[in-house]
């Protein structure tokens, strides 16, 4: 563990000065056979991310890229008719496709960054915390668990709200040592950056909140309403900054869209206590679903044992607590398993405490020649293995078929100016997407078409629709049906086209 004398023998240099001190620190204190197994676990979790990259595009991407990405800066950043736009992520897929060009590779690139960054950010959190052979199974399991690799190759802001949460412990950690004041605007900076990116870090921002509070009073009693000065000043630049960023949004649909948004339907207090469970239920079937059952199960056991031994750990399961019931209760709503994966970095962690304090129980017990180093590693490839059962991505998301293997290169290959491509929900927003990724004009998406053009239709019927349903979804004749004829008919997708 590390030692509280230490740290306090070493006074700070300030924020910069402490950063500098700290890489320092870790890197004299860490082998170079440590450092490689380091670098090992994240290229793995790199690679486990970039090989869902090309995985067909979802319904939620395609929606929130159309239908928001490619408007105007200032419209975007103002326009919240559906909570699909999360800003942040929204401006920087805006700048990605910019620059790179549409695909998808280049829509997810933010948010796969994003989950990349935070595997190293979270074992200096772990090892700074507790110590390396902790940090080294908690990077294991971070790095190849199922939904955290899943959602860092979506384009959603999920993502970059687990970075600004794992960003904010880290400095949190320093606030609470050095009461340094760099780090506590810094904490509220990186709060507010990732409630721009997704609404529900608001659950993760309290948890940091509470987790800095009952640390601050725990460990010092002399210095205490200073450094509770401190915390509140982080406190106050959070929700100031958090203001200022949706200020364009309270400008142009009121407050209270960004508490009740008017697509969220009113739920209630009765309904709340009839389906919580089958919520949290929805949450245990997803974990359960997208990693091994070795790996969920005895984290959630292992929650026990290090919140028993670890006062730090403790403090992190509490605030967890904390942070979500309350508001959870007050918004009587219980959000989608993606909105509380963040907790996975809590889970994960007391399952490496759990793992770490087996494993020396094992070795004084039975294997006594066995060095800490070897059964760490050994514990941490076991780790990765059994997590690596993940993916069948995209679990839940509404995955459709590869356009460019068929279904709109068809279209671009076939539709001239004039001509057009008619489809119908679930499908019009992938459709959309990957007809300006093929370079198909969007005008042969609407609208009615040019005297003697060529109509195509594309419909599932696995989805209940019909030449005839799609017709009349985009208001055109559905007479038209009879003239139509199946041209291309291999996968969910099948291709009408009249004349």
């Amino acid at each position: 563990m590390s030692s509280r004398s230490r740290s306090r023998s070493a006074p700070s240099a300030g924020f910069i000065g402490d950063i500098r001190r700290l890489i320092l620190e870790l890197s004299k204190r860490t082998s170079a056979s440590h450092k490689r197994f380091v670098i090992f676990l994240i290229l793995v979790g790199v690679a486990l991310r970039a090989s869902l990259l090309l995985r067909p595009i979802t319904y939620d991407e395609a929606f929130a890229y159309v239908e928001f990405a490619t408007q105007p800066l200032g419209k975007l950043l103002s326009d919240y008719r559906d909570p699909a736009n999360q800003l942040l992520h929204t401006l920087l897929t805006k700048f990605s496709t910019g620059l790179f060009g549409v695909g998808r590779v280049q829509l997810r690139l933010p948010a796969f960054i994003a989950g990349v960054l935070v595997m190293p950010l979270f074992y200096i959190f772990v090892r700074a915390m507790f110590n390396r052979y902790i940090a080294l199974m908690a990077l294991a399991l971070v790095a190849a668990s199922g939904p955290l690799v899943e959602y860092s190759a979506l384009a959603r802001g999920f993502s970059m709200g687990w970075l600004c949460f794992v960003t904010a412990l880290v400095l949190g950690r320093h606030m609470i040592k050095e009461n340094n004041a760099v780090s506590a605007v810094a904490i509220g900076v990186v709060c507010a950056l990732g409630m721009w990116a997704v609404p529900t870090m608001a659950y993760a921002a309290l948890l940091i909140y509470w987790w800095m509070l009952f640390s601050l009073t725990a460990q010092y009693k002399n210095t205490v309403q200073k450094r509770i000065m401190t915390w509140l000043l982080s406190l106050v630049v959070f929700v100031v900054v958090t203001g200022l960023l949706y200020m364009p949004v309270i400008l142009e649909h009121g407050f209270d869209q960004l508490l009740h948004h008017r697509t969220v339907a009113e739920q209630g207090w009765y309904y709340f206590k009839l389906h919580h469970q089958d919520r949290a239920f929805d949450l245990w079937a997803y974990l359960v679903d997208s990693s091994s059952v070795w790996i969920a199960v005895p984290g959630l056991i292992g929650m026990l044992y290090p919140a028993f031994i670890s006062s730090k750990f403790r403090f992190l399961a509490l605030a967890a607590l904390l942070g979500a019931m309350p508001l959870v209760f007050v918004q009587t709503i219980i959000g989608p398993p993606q909105v509380w994966l963040y907790t996975l970095f809590i889970f994960h962690l007391s399952t490496a405490i759990a793992v770490f304090y087996l494993l020396k129980f094992l070795q004084e017990k039975l294997f006594t020649k066995l060095g800490k180093r070897t059964r760490t590693a050994a514990a941490a490839l076991v780790l990765l293995r059994f997590s690596l059962r993940l993916v069948c991505p995209w679990h839940g998301n509404g995955a459709v078929a590869c356009p460019k293997h068929g279904r709109v290169a068809y279209a671009v290959r076939n539709l001239k100016t004039g001509d057009k491509l008619f489809v119908q929900h679930p499908w019009d927003w992938p459709v959309k997407f990957s007809a300006i990724e093929l370079g198909l004009s969007f005008d042969m998406l609407t609208g009615t078409p040019a005297p003697n053009a060529k109509v195509l239709v594309a419909c599932s019927p696995t989805d209940e629709q019909s030449v005839r349903s799609v017709l009349l979804h985009n208001a055109q004749d559905p007479a038209m049906e009879d003239r139509m004829k199946m041209v291309l008919e291999p996968g969910k997708l099948k291709i009408f086209a009249a004349p």
